[in-house]
């Protein structure tokens, strides 16, 4: 048994008989502290100790704090052996990851039982991006970028591994750690075959290695520079390939597409463009490559846009593309890269499942119990719909889009009223007002919108925040309107003459949702912050601050007899909290991702909440017990609200549509 001492704190580090990893360099043990691993080098030298010490004083941004998730295994402190010197680090342990080809290669993923979509995928290209981005605004260099060093949880969150071999600049100095390895197929052309120890890299050679990572991820596995070669001789190996310039797509086009490839044009337009600046504009001048930044805003884009398709549950497809082209492959192929998943049967409408899902994925189904049925699916939006809102006599139903409209639809039958326009960006957050002749949007355009729900035209526009509004909600008198938003403020509105009473500060990042308490005399607040707050409307002054997420908090709502407050979180729980003490009552768990909204039934015995699980929930208030699965939406439900007679549920989803569901008992399971 080997005990070391963590420098950092001088406490002892032993190593434990399990051997994780062994690589040229050194190994990588479990130690008796927690949650952290030890690298032990083989042959420490001056420059690994120099290095390590640079690195653990300067350590990047952590883009993912929010979700309590380890995007890099960075060096937490050097470990010293009896005679003071250093051997190795101590890291975090990233728990739950598989390495990357397991989530994009087909055979790999049916052998470990992984449920994995092309949205799935998408969204870890979207997140390596990012932590990347990270990284080199931290002034790192990756380095030796290639799906071993990168692990993936079932949230699509990526890790990158094997930190210490990074490029690395002491900000003090100047002085350069080289990366001194790197791996066939990443290597950008202008450094193959040159030495990597007498090298200074910078991060436009990580934007190449980047770009055969994404494309790895988005074409289930298949390379960029794989196919038919047309060209002279025998086919060029991959590092002559790309000291070329050679892929499908180049110029020249000496490598052919054979009949398993995947084509470019299946992708959003503007992930086409990112790998043709890279791999052709980039090949020549590799300054054109796109930025870590780039991918993030082009990945973005193309994860909006995907759309689920109307045939297998598993299939995604950009909408600019315009059909399912794996249903197409699997036609014409007989082989399907996203095969359904298995689901379980359902169970009787009035049982209670206490099962937690297995499978490995971030937008999965339970497959669980459910309540009356559907009863309408509203679709005439061309964005994913964030917020819905019934009148209070029940009979209209509006909603607020991406596509920057809010439209009305007449509840009994499900038809589309009118549609208001007049937003310039995404409308967040739609409520009617207690009388029910006008209603309320807060968007990303930093405005809020009233309208007269009759007429359809606007009332007015209230303009102060200075940046999305991200909540509305009308005080239960008609007084006060009151908008949460990214700038970290709320805002209190007079209804009457429609100018600022008060602003609200006390938050220290995005307010996501606002709620007025029953008697209007308080309002409560949810951020991404972490903490709820409790505002005194008359004065504006804070009264309470509630505490106990470990991450954003997206929804509150109010208890029809004022004594509680829900709450829904990105942690995937939701809390009760009694509105005397401020004390927590309960914590609902049950959903297997983000909580996105909450909202009570009107005798305040039931609660509902959507979540990133594709699920609504329906929860018994005074047990604190989920009683029933509502299922149907093909993606995330971003928004609930109950009729006023609680016998009728909305909920909108990023699918686009929106779903009336009736909540009277049955004893048949609801179909979908």
């Amino acid at each position: 048994m080997t005990v070391l001492t963590c420098a950092s704190t001088g406490q002892s580090i032993t190593l434990l008989g399990e051997l994780i990893a062994d690589s040229g360099e050194g190994q990588v043990w479990r130690t008796n502290r927690n949650g952290y691993l030890a690298k032990i080098y083989h042959s420490p030298t001056p420059e690994h100790v120099q290095k390590l010490a640079v690195m653990i004083a300067h350590r990047p941004k952590e883009p993912n704090s929010d979700l309590n998730h380890i995007s890099f295994a960075w060096p937490k402190s050097v470990l010293k052996d009896a005679q003071a010197n250093c051997v190795g680090f101590l890291m975090p342990e990233i728990k739950e990851g598989k390495e990357l080809i397991d989530v994009y290669n087909l055979k790999r993923r049916k052998t470990l039982k992984l449920d994995v979509d092309w949205r799935f995928l998408h969204t870890t290209a979207l997140n390596i991006a990012s932590i990347i981005e990270e990284i080199h605004i931290s002034g790192y260099v990756v380095g030796d970028i290639k799906p071993q060093n990168i692990l993936v949880n079932d949230r699509a969150l990526p890790s990158i591994i094997d930190t210490d071999s990074f490029q690395v600049r002491n900000p003090k100095n100047n002085k350069v750690y080289r990366c001194l390895v790197g791996s066939e197929g990443f290597t950008p052309p202008e450094l193959i075959d040159q030495d990597f120890s007498s090298i200074e890299q910078t991060e436009v050679h990580d934007r190449f290695r980047l770009a055969v990572i994404i494309y790895q991820l988005l074409f289930g596995g298949q390379t960029p520079f794989a196919g038919k070669w047309i060209g002279a001789g025998e086919t060029p190996e991959t590092n002559e390939l790309i000291r070329q310039g050679l892929w499908l797509y180049a110029p020249n086009r000496l490598i052919q597409p054979v009949e398993r490839t995947i084509p470019l044009e299946i992708i959003h337009p503007e992930v086409q463009r990112c790998f043709l600046r890279c791999f052709n504009d980039g090949y020549k001048n590799s300054n054109l490559r796109p930025t870590a930044g780039d991918w993030v805003k082009a990945l973005r884009l193309a994860v909006n846009e995907l759309t689920i398709c109307g045939k297998v549950d598993s299939h995604y497809y950009s909408q600019t593309y315009g059909k399912c082209y794996w249903c197409d492959r699997s036609t014409k192929l007989g082989i399907d890269i996203f095969p359904s998943f298995a689901r379980p049967k359902q169970q009787s409408a009035f049982s209670v499942s206490t099962s937690q899902p297995e499978a490995f994925a971030a937008d999965k189904i339970i497959e669980n119990v459910a309540i009356g049925g559907q009863i309408h699916t509203l679709q005439r939006h061309s964005g994913s719909v964030h917020s819905v809102a019934l009148s209070p006599d029940g009979r209209i139903i509006a909603s607020g889009s991406g596509d920057k409209t809010i439209k009305l639809w007449d509840v009994s039958t499900g038809r589309e009223i009118s549609t208001l326009q007049g937003h310039s960006s995404y409308v967040d957050s739609v409520v009617f007002s207690p009388d029910g002749k006008s209603l309320a949007s807060g968007s990303d355009d930093k405005t809020i919108k009233l309208w007269d729900v009759t007429t359809g035209g606007q009332i007015r526009t209230l303009q102060a925040h200075s940046s999305r509004v991200q909540s509305v909600a009308f005080s239960p008198d008609s007084k006060t309107l009151a908008s949460g938003s990214r700038g970290k403020t709320i805002k209190l509105w007079d209804m009457t003459t429609g100018g600022q009473i008060h602003t609200l500060q006390g938050h220290f990042n995005y307010v996501y949702s606002v709620a007025f308490s029953p008697d209007s005399k308080t309002l409560a607040s949810g951020s991404r912050d972490r903490t709820i707050k409790l505002w005194d409307v008359t004065t504006g002054g804070q009264i309470h601050t509630l505490q106990g997420y470990s991450s954003r908090i997206h929804s509150v709502a109010f208890s029809p007899d004022s004594k509680t407050l829900a709450s829904g979180s990105r942690d995937k729980t939701i809390k009760l909290w009694d509105m005397t003490t401020g004390g927590q009552i309960h914590t609902l768990q049950g959903h297997f991702n983000y909580v996105y909204s909450v909202a009570f039934s009107p005798d305040g015995k039931t609660l509902a909440s959507a979540s990133h699980d594709r699920t609504i929930k329906l929860w018994d208030v005074g047990t604190a017990r989920e009683i029933y699965t509502l299922l149907g939406h093909s993606s995330y439900v971003t928004s609930v609200a109950f009729s006023p007679d609680g016998q009728i549920l909305a909920s909108g989803s990023d699918d686009k549509t929106i779903k009336i569901w009736q909540l009277a008992s049955s004893t048949n399971t609801a179909t979908q």
